[in-house]
């Protein structure tokens, strides 16, 4: 009913609530800045922001105006994890020891924050030991990694990224007492528990693929309305910013808007 000649005019409706980014990431930080000013809360797409800086500083600005401000990386809102991280939380799977993910595809923002986001959230803790080899293109764009993090519970993440070269969407979360692996994982509604003491496989389904992004959206209608769990996982995602910021970092590359 309603088209806006300029996205400033947008920002000015005050019939306007909240507004989904899914601009190129070199960009997010702009229309971030002028969103959350206008007192409009934002879903916005992955990677959230080129680094930690603009993410910290894109979080000011929604706590300044009191407006949610939730990242879009679909493995946070996904069903199934919620289900999962339910069962891990209950002790039952008892204690996480490693998570191995596999992904092949773009660079870092576009493919490496999946696999960092599912590795964080079955983490106690922020890993605070990051190891790491990447290789880069004659453009610069990081083109394959390898990844090997710690935390301060002696938890361990391995992650594999590539995009000369196919591999499975494979994730592998290993407990005490079993073992989840999930295929596809990055809009997931399936996955397999392996139980340690007899070998027996357990399926578990929860949420449908093929509505990822409603599942954003009612996360952000949630946080909106309070769920204070709702609003807690853009922490996660600042956790996964401020890894792809340093493994960035460690392998030279750095974006032009950087520079």
């Amino acid at each position: 009913e309603k088209v806006y000649d300029t996205v400033e005019d947008l920002y000015a409706d005050p019939d306007i609530d909240a507004v989904y980014i899914t601009t190129p990431h070199n960009t997010h930080i702009t229309y971030l800045r002028a969103a959350l000013a206008a007192g409009k809360h934002v879903l916005c797409e992955k990677a959230i922001t080129l680094n930690s800086a603009e993410l910290d500083e894109a979080r000011a600005i929604a706590a300044e105006h009191n407006v949610v401000l939730m990242d879009a990386t679909t493995v946070l809102h996904m069903p199934l994890y919620q289900e999962l991280r339910r069962r891990v939380d209950t002790g039952e799977f008892g204690r996480m020891n490693l998570a191995q993910l596999n992904l092949a595809g773009g660079a870092m923002l576009d493919i490496g924050v999946y696999a960092l986001s599912v590795m964080r959230l079955f983490m106690a803790s922020q890993p605070v030991e990051v190891v790491s080899l990447g290789n880069t293109c004659e453009t610069g764009v990081d083109v394959a990694g390898g990844i090997v993090c710690r935390n301060a519970e002696q938890q361990l993440g391995v992650v594999s990224l590539t995009l000369h070269s196919k591999q499975p969407k494979r994730s592998v979360i290993s407990f005490d007492n079993c073992y989840v692996e999930v295929n596809e994982y990055p809009r997931a509604d399936h996955a397999t528990i392996v139980w340690t003491a007899d070998g027996h496989r357990e399926e578990v389904a929860a949420g449908t693929e093929a509505y990822a992004l409603c599942y954003e959206m009612a996360d952000l209608e949630q946080a909106v309305a309070g769920d204070d769990s709702k609003r807690e996982l853009l922490d996660y995602a600042s956790d996964v910013m401020e890894l792809m910021t340093k493994l960035r970092a460690d392998w030279g590359v750095v974006y032009p808007e950087e520079e």
